[in-house]
């Protein structure tokens, strides 16, 4: 918040007028403020109150500018003036994060009359089909190739971060710094609102490698190293059946294979971190999950959802194959499977009831209901934000219930209101029965 009027008035000063805007056809422009704050009480379930509750407060200015220099060719700039802060309210920790984040930037060429084709170079957000199955939802610096052909549809890019992502950090991070990606997506539309989507991505990470005993700065550790490969299928569709209602529906299968060399580090001491552990890993696992909204004819402002994800899990982690399934690491934000829990797909069963209410025009509310589960007994999941790890006693990890509300009270704004509860399962041991809740005000104006 501290830096919130600088930043506005940096983005007054630049910022071209209407007038001006309207003066040139041929330039193009999008402004967007958002304002978000976040508590999330029970961290830990319990396990450390003096760590429990967390707030997150996160202002953004973001803007999107586009140059047409011609008709085939464009320059294209989006980015985000931010001011994060975090802080851990129970023992007064607090880490603030500001700067310009850069999301798109680049050159763009239009091309082919009977194969219309679209190529890209610098930074492009790659966004998948599906928002319950995410293969990617990210901005990568790349080369991206987009055609069309009848009912075809590709994708093809090639990524590797060049830059940091904002001016807030001193250094690419190291996770994905020297991580080289292919992507491709095919999609074939064989009938109305019905598709078939191919996806591949081949990742090989080139960072640096750690023997045992090695240190490293805390802020710079990169705990895995992997050369992996996904592949999978989706098919998305809508039917529309008469005195029955509107049907969505999705299905989904990947697959993962490669190899990895995971690293464990001691306890930071002085900022510093020692290499404990070094594994090499074989990797193949695999993940299922279909989505089915149901819009009755009779009730046409209500929504009933069923859903259903599952990633496979490691049932004998000392042969040195991995068989959990992990996703891309492009999937964005993760709240596709629960808003305060946010799993990866990993070692997981996740099963989703809920209903959607269209109040008003303007007015929508959905209730969700998630069940987690462990596939394979393990004392440890990917990616979920509670920070206490199962006991490996029980597969049953909890149910998460979301209430979200979305107001858009003019063109333009919006006001989402979401609020969360996590009660915990058997596998949190004597913290089984503690809960976790989360509240989220999250507000946005485009000019």
């Amino acid at each position: 918040m501290r830096n919130l009027f600088f930043i506005l008035c940096v983005t007054g000063f630049f910022w071209p007028t209407t007038s001006q805007a309207n003066d040139r056809d041929n330039f193009d422009y999008k402004l967007q403020i958002n304002l978000e704050r976040s508590a999330l009480d029970g961290l830990g379930l319990g396990d450390d109150p003096t760590e429990d509750r967390q707030v997150v407060e996160d202002y953004e200015i973001e803007f999107a500018l586009e140059y047409q220099v011609d008709d085939k060719l464009y320059l294209f700039f989006s980015g985000a003036l931010k001011d994060e802060t975090e802080t851990l309210e129970t023992i007064g920790r607090k880490e603030d994060v500001s700067g310009l984040e850069r999301k798109e930037i680049g050159v763009g060429y239009l091309f082919g009359k009977e194969i219309p084709s679209h190529l890209r170079f610098g930074r492009s957000a790659f966004v998948s089909a599906s928002e319950w199955w995410l293969w990617w939802d990210e901005e990568l610096d790349s080369i991206r190739l987009d055609s069309s052909y009848g009912d075809y549809e590709v994708t093809l890019g090639l990524a590797r971060e060049l830059a940091r992502e904002s001016t807030g950090v001193d250094f690419i991070d190291p996770e994905i710094d020297d991580v080289k990606r292919v992507l491709l997506s095919l999609a074939w539309e064989f009938s109305d609102d019905q598709s078939l989507i191919l996806y591949y991505l081949d990742q090989s990470d080139d960072s640096r490698s750690f023997n045992v005993g090695e240190f490293e700065d805390t802020d710079r550790l990169d705990k895995e190293d992997a050369d992996l490969s996904w592949a999978g299928i989706s098919y998305i569709a809508g039917f529309d059946i008469d005195a029955v209602g509107d049907f969505d529906f999705e299905i989904h299968a990947a697959r993962v294979t490669g190899d990895e060399t995971v690293y464990e580090f001691d306890v930071p001491v002085a900022g510093r971190s020692a290499v404990a552990e070094r594994e090499r890993h074989r990797v193949s696992g695999s993940a299922y999950g279909y989505l089915l909204g149901w819009t009755p004819a009779a009730l046409d402002d209500w929504t009933l959802i069923l859903g259903n994800a599952r990633g496979s899990g490691d049932f004998n982690p000392n042969d040195n194959h991995n068989k959990s399934f992990r996703q891309t690491g492009l999937q964005g934000d993760s709240e596709s499977f629960g808003e305060l829990y946010q799993p990866e797909l990993s070692n997981l069963e996740v099963d989703v009831i809920g209903v959607e209410w269209q109040i008003a025009e303007a007015v929508e509310v959905a209730l969700m209901s998630y069940a987690y589960e462990q596939r394979e007994l393990a004392d440890e999941m990917r990616g979920v934000s509670i920070e206490l790890d199962p006991s490996g006693a029980s597969r049953e990890l909890g149910r998460e219930i979301n209430l979200i509300v979305t107001i858009e009270a003019r063109t333009g704004l919006e006001l989402i209101i979401t609020a969360a509860e996590f009660d915990a399962g058997k596998a949190y041991g004597a913290s089984s029965r503690e809960t976790s809740n989360f509240i989220n005000f999250e507000l946005s104006y485009e000019f």
